[in-house]
């Protein structure tokens, strides 16, 4: 089953918030709550509405934690300071890097200004959504992850697992009683009115599909993403990464017989580009070329194949 429209109770203690396009999760146990995933930057004022709408205490957000660190995941993260007094933000240490350079920052902060614009425009936020601006090019990061490490939230421990490909410093984050299993973008971009997948393999692909591989046999029951709703529902849940690993294969497969097939690697870069911008075009077209272009570059180094 999938479950959007943000905000919604997911199961006990596990609320979706945000919008079906950037979900944030608040997970609740006992007087202690923690959020996972930090958003564009109009997330923030979001969240602020929607826990005060469900009077939840924000008080109790002790902890947030980064997935990963791109623009559309991170942005939220400099208002949920105020939001959560005391808050601590978790990354990994990859992540935490990357978020104290001014310049990557800066660069997150123009694709943000774009997003908010997109999304106002498509009627998702309002005006006063908008956020502020960012008073230094830099995101604080207090306590860095890696694999085996574990996220307490009252007396609940989530597993904290290392999922790269996608990007190098993906996490996910499983909690085993409850089979609750917190990904990202570990298995691209869904897009659930097409019942199809973008491929994010943008760090790699032979370890993005290991990611996939491994997150599969979790056997999840409740499987949050990071764009466009939950899956809920073990048989759902392991539909979903079948669907989703014939899909990534195929686009691989795809972008290797384009090449031996003689197509130039701009050309099938921009191809893919349009028709992805096509189904799913918050941002302009040349933004998904560009990162179709980094997907036929790594699918054709996993092939052994030079870029000509």
């Amino acid at each position: 089953m999938l479950i959007t429209g943000p905000p919604k109770e997911i199961s006990e203690g596990l609320t979706m918030l945000g919008t079906d396009e950037y979900p944030i999760y608040l997970f609740r146990a006992g007087e202690r709550a923690a959020v996972f995933e930090g958003g564009t930057g109009a997330m923030g004022p979001l969240l602020k509405e929607q826990l005060a709408r469900l009077e939840i205490d924000a008080a109790a957000v002790k902890q947030a934690i980064i997935t990963h660190a791109h623009p559309d995941h991170v942005m939220a993260i400099p208002m949920f300071r105020d939001l959560f007094p005391g808050v601590t933000v978790a990354a990994s240490e990859i992540g935490a890097k990357t978020l104290a350079f001014e310049k990557a920052v800066a660069a997150f902060c123009q694709i943000d200004e774009a997003l908010t614009g997109a999304m106002l425009q498509a009627g998702r936020i309002t005006e006063g959504h908008r956020p502020a601006a960012l008073k230094e090019m830099k995101i604080a990061v207090d306590r860095t992850l890696k694999e085996g490490d574990k996220i307490e939230v009252g007396d609940t421990v989530f597993d904290v697992l290392e999922t790269p490909g996608h990007s190098e410093c993906s996490l996910s984050f499983h909690q085993r009683q409850r089979g609750i299993l917190i990904i990202s973008d570990a298995t691209g971009y869904y897009m659930p009115e097409h019942n199809e997948w973008w491929p994010n393999y943008f760090s790699g692909y032979g370890v993005y599909v290991d990611s996939i591989r491994r997150l599969a046999a979790m056997e999840a029951e409740t499987l949050c993403l990071s764009h466009n709703g939950v899956i809920r529902g073990k048989d759902d849940v392991a539909a979903y990464f079948e669907g989703v690993l014939a899909s990534t294969e195929a686009y691989h497969a795809r972008i290797i017989d384009e090449i031996k097939g003689g197509k130039p690697f701009r050309e099938l870069a921009e191809q893919l580009g349009t028709e992805i911008h096509a189904k799913a075009g918050l941002l302009p077209v040349d933004f998904f070329q560009k990162n179709c272009g980094l997907l036929v570059k790594h699918s054709m180094k996993h092939e052994g194949i030079e870029k000509q």
